[in-house]
């Protein structure tokens, strides 16, 4: 499977999501990578992920 329908996958899930699941799990996600690590690539891809996310979520919050 690609990242790019990884990422559609991830988005229709969260597309399901009511308004509180959808702030408890981007909470977890916050709390996930939030953990301070040494590598620099660890946190570039903790970086492009919440963009990706928050990205996603300002999109679904543009359908609905």
């Amino acid at each position: 499977m690609s990242i790019n329908q990884l990422k559609i996958q991830i988005f229709e899930s969260i597309g399901s999501l009511d308004q509180p699941q959808s702030e408890q799990v981007l909470s977890f996600i916050r709390q996930v990578t939030s953990s301070t690590g040494g590598q620099n690539d660890h946190l570039s891809f903790k970086k492009r992920a919440m963009r990706e996310i928050q990205i996603a979520l300002d999109n679904r919050d543009r359908v609905a």
